[in-house]
């Protein structure tokens, strides 16, 4: 043989074993997937109440000194797309209320399966009244619309 030849196989004897000793450090598949998790996940009856989810839409809304990618980051998933559209114009700084405390009171006689309307207090810019929509009963809760600082 050859010295190419030899360090030719030599590299090649090295790459295998490197391959070896890789792949029997990897996760194998099947690993792990019966292992219980740390977290338990949540059932659906765990899921929030209307009234809660209103809450948290008034609270992200009410954000004047986030930063807007922030501000509409930790709103977006929380809102239709119609509101979506609506508030994705608006500026932070624009919000006239901060601060909401969870005291929810229902607005209006028309609490249905799919409409319900929720108002709050904001230590800042007066009550905020959050509307929240879903097309079925099935659907989750999603914020239509937000009037803030206004009775």
């Amino acid at each position: 043989m050859t010295r190419k030849r030899l360090l030719i196989a030599f590299a090649v004897l090295a790459i295998a074993a490197a391959v070896i000793v890789i792949a029997a450090r990897l996760p194998h598949r099947g690993d792990g997937a019966a292992a219980p998790t740390s977290t338990p996940i949540p059932s659906a009856t765990a899921a929030p109440g209307p009234a809660a989810i209103a809450h948290t839409v008034a609270d992200r809304f009410c954000q004047p000194d986030a930063a807007k990618n922030t501000w509409q980051r930790s709103l977006t998933p929380y809102l239709t797309t119609d509101a979506w559209q609506l508030y994705s114009a608006v500026r932070p700084a624009n919000v006239p209320c901060a601060g909401v405390h969870d005291d929810a009171a229902t607005v209006g006689d028309q609490q249905t399966s799919t409409d319900r309307a929720y108002q709050f207090t904001a230590s800042t810019g007066g009550p905020v009244t959050v509307t929240l929509h879903r097309d079925t009963k099935d659907d989750p809760w999603l914020g239509s619309y937000i009037n803030a600082g206004q009775e």
